[in-house]
């Protein structure tokens, strides 16, 4: 090191701390404030040993080299026991290198020595502050107050651990003798106005928080609060112009963001609160309650790959949050990526096996992929958990589409021993009984159900279309499917119906008209196109019936058995 440097500095050692006579920095202050006390001096031995051990120390500490720092400053105390001013050194570098309770022990012992050495005081009350010993603290910053009623640090101290402790009366006054002789003490207006607030009182608090606006236009944290305020008064409006206040002179307020994000949820200003969340996840990359709160929104906004992306995020950190994983196989399953979402929904199930809103969705989406085996089971399991009457009905109707019909029907018969009134679990029965060729107890179970829900469309349909099938009821069959279809009014399928009424009445212009209606709604069932073949037959349109008999061959894999029948109306009208 440089001869001057250690010269400099040994000549600033022996004019402060370990100077033979203890020196204190001038403070200028008003006439009404309260002089400080003649504090007693303390007499210090410098050697040369000292000096030169206190240089490289504080050097030391400069550069950060915390351990050298505190190797020195020993060396130098040991060297000179008298000095007051070395024992607080190293005290003070045994906190800043960790070392708290021995920290505390020597400030404690330091005091004891010299009561009235106000550094050591300070230090002291720094320890009991942060090892939470407020009575402690407290008593050392009356203590200090007492010795230098000019310490406006001490006062601040002092009034928020009281505040901390519930003494709001207490601290507030304590805060106002601070702002008696500093009355720009922001952090003091600022402190009473955070009192008043947590007291509810939401005036005072205001008031105190736009008097720390007046000492610095740029103090977001009041900004944050008084937006707070006009919030819980429920002033929304005014609400989002503080916190837009105080991002504007801090975007790094995340409280204020976080918040505004909140109001324009509620108010479903959607995209302003993704802004804001965005923002957030920038700036607090590993917070994962942003990235989710930013994934529902995404989902609500139907952004589904920018919703899969928040919740993967989450699921890095947190990979068992079960309701994460539920939302991204939701998410996923949006988006077709049914296979994804169901291992997605397994994981959830494989850390919460009775979830039903899993076993629910995973049922569906073995449907949606044709895995009806798997789906079944899904909904055993389901019925294991909890019993209602649509399960039963899935059930049913995954077994029919692997022309199980003997448990379909078996399934149904279960439902209805729990839910005999039930209309669905009726119509789903009268569908597996019309598919087992059971034509009496199909309109049993149709006429069952209309009568539990004398407004059930499909029912209404089915019963009416098996009558003009059969060629049976015809004027039944034609009130039951304008009843039908004046709750579905376009339902292609219930307008094909009544057209194939008309056809069986008699009544073809009207047939024709139903079913040219029909396939504007329904492009692609070869059973609506087969009927409307029929009936330009019948009005002697053969052209127009091979194209809709050759239109609906297209289709011929919707509907069992109807192949065979086309091909030989087509192969009649061409004359093959």
């Amino acid at each position: 090191m440089p001869q001057g440097i250690i010269s400099l500095l040994i000549f600033l050692l022996l004019a402060g701390g370990c100077a033979s006579v203890e020196k204190h920095p001038v403070v200028e202050v008003s006439r009404s404030i309260p002089p400080k006390r003649q504090l007693p001096t303390y007499p210090s031995n410098p050697t040369e040993e000292s000096s030169l051990n206190y240089m490289l120390g504080y050097q030391a500490e400069l550069e950060g080299r915390w351990d050298e720092a505190l190797r020195y400053y020993r060396a130098a105390a040991r060297s000179d026991p008298s000095s007051v001013f070395l024992k607080v050194q190293v005290a003070s570098t045994l906190l800043k290198t960790g070392k708290v309770k021995e920290a505390t022990e020597l400030a404690e012992e330091t005091v004891e020595k010299f009561p009235e050495y106000l550094p050591a005081l300070k230090l002291l009350g720094q320890l009991y502050n942060g090892q939470k010993k407020k009575a402690e603290a407290a008593g050392i910053y009356r203590k200090i107050i007492s010795l230098d009623p000019t310490d406006t640090d001490a006062y601040l101290f002092l009034g928020v651990i009281l505040a901390s402790d519930g003494k709001f009366d207490e601290a507030v006054d304590i805060l106002n003798k601070l702002l008696s002789i500093k009355p720009d003490s922001i952090m003091a207006l600022y402190y009473i106005g955070s009192i008043y607030l947590d007291l509810k009182d939401y005036g005072k608090a205001e008031d105190y928080f736009q008097k720390a606006l007046e000492v610095r236009e740029d103090f977001d944290a009041a900004y944050l609060n008084i937006g707070m305020i006009k919030e819980r008064e429920g002033d929304e409006e005014d609400a989002i112009k503080y916190y837009k206040k105080a991002l504007q002179y801090n975007p790094h307020n995340l409280q204020a963001r976080e918040r505004l994000s909140r109001i324009y949820i509620k108010e479903e200003k959607i995209p302003e609160a993704i802004g804001e969340l965005e923002s957030l996840s920038e700036q607090v990359p590993k917070n994962l309650e942003i990235y989710k709160r930013l994934g529902l929104l995404y989902l609500q906004e139907r952004e589904y790959e920018k919703a899969v992306t928040e919740f993967r995020m989450v699921l890095e950190g947190k990979p068992d949050d079960k309701s994460t994983l539920y939302y991204l196989a939701l998410s996923l399953e949006m988006l077709k990526r049914y296979d994804e979402a169901i291992e997605e929904l397994k994981k959830l199930l494989s850390l919460d096996p009775k979830n039903l809103n899993a076993l629910l969705h995973l049922a569906f989406l073995y449907g949606a992929e044709e895995r009806y085996e798997e789906s079944v089971k899904t909904y055993e399991e389901i019925l294991s958990i909890d019993s209602k009457a649509d399960y039963y009905v899935y059930m049913a109707q995954d077994y029919l589409k692997i022309k199980e019909t003997e448990k379909a029907e078996e399934t149904l018969l279960k439902g209805l021993e729990k839910f005999p009134e039930n209309d669905e679990l009726h119509f789903n029965l009268a569908v597996v009984y019309e598919k087992k060729g059971l034509f009496d107890e199909m309109v049993r179970e149709l006429k069952k159900t209309i009568q539990i829900n004398p407004e059930h469309p499909d029912a209404l349909n089915y019963l009416g279309y098996s009558y003009a099938e059969r060629g049976v009821n015809l004027e039944e069959a034609l009130d039951l499917i304008k009843k039908a279809l004046s709750l579905k009014p376009e339902s292609g399928y219930i307008i094909d119906s009544l057209g194939w009424v008309y056809y069986k009445l008699g009544r073809y212009d009207k047939a024709l008209e139903s079913l040219e209606k029909a396939v504007r709604f329904v492009d692609n069932d070869p059973v609506i196109y087969d009927h409307l073949g029929d009936i330009y037959l019948k009005l002697g349109k053969t052209d127009e019936a091979m194209k809709a008999y050759r239109k609906a061959l297209r289709f011929h894999e919707k509907e069992e058995g109807i192949k065979e029948k086309l091909e030989e109306k087509i192969k009649n009208l061409s004359g093959d």
